[in-house]
């Protein structure tokens, strides 16, 4: 995460469903109860930048032969349930990653590495190359002196998630750059 990046900031402020371990005092104004416990077992969604501590940090034993829990347990997120899987796994390159999350890829790469989750990586990593190369196609098709995206790209443009966008204003950049310097020699 860089220095005051805003992508990171809103990446870690989405929300994700988790289940607390324990009966916590004071936290009720988690599930809307002010002044009271939340209780064990509730279910409550959290940013991850809290969850992930949360889900790291244990509480006391409550009997000697058990282990401590973390005080929650994150719940599979709906963002990589099976249904997004397949898709992802079925034609990346046409699936509509905003309306999934706007931030996907950060968050996917932060549940990865959360998890240890190698599966998710890879998964992650082939389908930033195949949507890699369709955003560099409809980036570099663009006319030099084009104030408007054509109507693929513009439909394009609005599948893409924020790390995306940014990758797509720099190749078309880069590529307006390269057709101005060819045309100048």
């Amino acid at each position: 995460m860089g220095y005051y990046d805003l992508d990171d900031i809103l990446a870690d402020s989405s929300k994700f469903a988790c289940r607390f371990n324990y009966e916590l005092p004071g936290l009720g104004y988690l599930e809307g109860n002010p002044g009271k416990p939340v209780g064990k077992h509730s279910k409550v969604e959290l940013p991850l930048w809290l969850a992930s501590v949360l889900a790291t940090v244990t509480g006391e034993q409550e009997h000697v032969d058990e282990e401590a829990l973390p005080f929650v347990e994150f719940l599979p997120p709906e963002m990589f349930s099976a249904r997004v899987v397949n898709a992802i796994k079925a034609d990346a390159p046409t699936l509509d990653v905003h309306s999934i999350n706007g931030h996907f890829y950060a968050l996917g790469t932060r549940w990865a590495a959360l998890f240890s989750d190698a599966g998710l990586a890879g998964m992650l990593a082939g389908m930033v190359l195949e949507r890699a190369l369709e955003v560099q196609r409809h980036a570099a098709s663009a006319a030099v002196e084009a104030t408007a995206p054509t109507d693929a790209t513009a439909r394009m443009l609005q599948t893409l998630d924020e790390w995306e966008r940014q990758l797509y204003r720099r190749a078309h950049a880069a590529s307006r750059d390269a057709k101005l310097w060819a045309a100048r020699r």
